[in-house]
């Protein structure tokens, strides 16, 4: 082989995402230890989703693939001016670079083994055909989130939800109820902010004797932002068979004290960290994974979740420009 190197670099790291829209840079760079004749050079930007697994309640194999992204880089002309009349690229080290742009219907990476992926792969192709019209390839997978815009003015309104729960004891008797209320400022959320959640719960269970509630008196429950991850594949051998496979993962968590019985209605404002880097809500339904969001509160007796919207952009107000 002639070409003793070949590799593609992007402008951005492996945890640096794109966003849909976003141009996207690289640079090719290679060595070429004798000069050789080529075919041409290009660029293939490509985003695949996939899900696959074996069902445990029918013990059949399924599994989806689609290629939903591959954009062309034609980089022939370029190349050509580090070549020969005859098209041989010279002896030596030479540096191509690319730009292209990442469209805006695209999805958001996600990987999670034994459910399934989307994923995004930089292709780098040089055709040698003298070597048996062969090729020298450099790959490089990159993350890309999709464009959701938090400045949509529904995303800026308050969501909230309510729950009242019977509490029995001992024998089924009826202690009270607890009722429990969270809202959050906005029902867009940031990654990287905080969002402002409002918590109010009302005990009315009996008090508990004095020499029951020493072990209470650092108990906590916990508020969680919670990420919803639903896949969905089709038969091996009947198309006509779909499965689906749903995980949900708490990534960020908040510890907050327990209500006391008997105190009535108790409020909590809690600044909440949502983390960075998550991919946003998915925008598009039927697709073969999704991502959804959720605050939970969780109770002794019960949940309390509130659906929200992860968005990856948003305008900075005027007030902080």
């Amino acid at each position: 082989m002639k070409v003793d190197y070949f590799e593609v670099t992007l402008d951005k790291g492996i945890d640096e995402p794109y966003l849909g829209g976003d141009p996207i840079k690289g640079i090719i760079e290679m060595v070429c230890s004798k000069q050789v004749r080529i075919n041409g050079l290009i660029v293939r930007l490509t985003g695949v989703a996939e899900t696959g697994w074996r069902s445990r309640q029918d013990d059949l194999p399924y599994e989806s693939r689609h290629t939903f992204m591959d954009e062309q880089i034609d980089l022939t002309t370029t190349i050509a001016e580090h070549c020969t009349d005859d098209f041989e690229l010279h002896e030596g080290k030479h540096s191509v670079e690319f730009e292209g742009r990442i469209p805006l219907d695209v999805l958001s990476s996600v990987e999670r083994e034994n459910h399934g992926s989307i994923r995004y792969m930089c292709t780098a192709l040089m055709a040698i055909p003298e070597d048996g019209d062969t090729e020298v390839v450099s790959e490089k997978t990159f993350k890309v989130f999709s464009l959701l815009n938090l400045d949509a003015p529904y995303l800026h309104d308050k969501a909230h939800v309510t729950e009242e729960e019977e509490v029995t004891g001992c024998c089924g008797r009826r202690k009270g109820a607890l009722i429990a209320t969270m809202q959050v400022e906005q029902i867009g959320v940031m990654p990287g902010m905080t969002s402002k959640i409002s918590l109010t719960v009302e005990n009315k269970t009996k008090k508990r004797k004095k020499w029951m509630r020493k072990k209470e008196n650092h108990e906590c429950v916990l508020l969680s932002l919670c990420q919803q991850l639903d896949f969905v594949a089709v038969n091996r051998n009947d198309p006509m068979m779909i499965d689906r496979k749903s995980i949900t993962i708490a990534v960020e968590s908040h510890g907050t004290c327990k209500t006391k019985a008997g105190a009535g209605p108790q409020t909590k404002e809690i600044e909440f960290s949502v983390p960075p880097n998550l991919p946003p809500t998915s925008i598009h339904a039927n697709r073969l994974v999704t991502v959804s969001y959720f605050f939970k509160l969780d109770l002794e007796h019960f949940d309390l979740v509130l659906p929200v919207i992860v968005g990856s952009s948003k305008s900075v107000p005027d007030s902080v420009k």
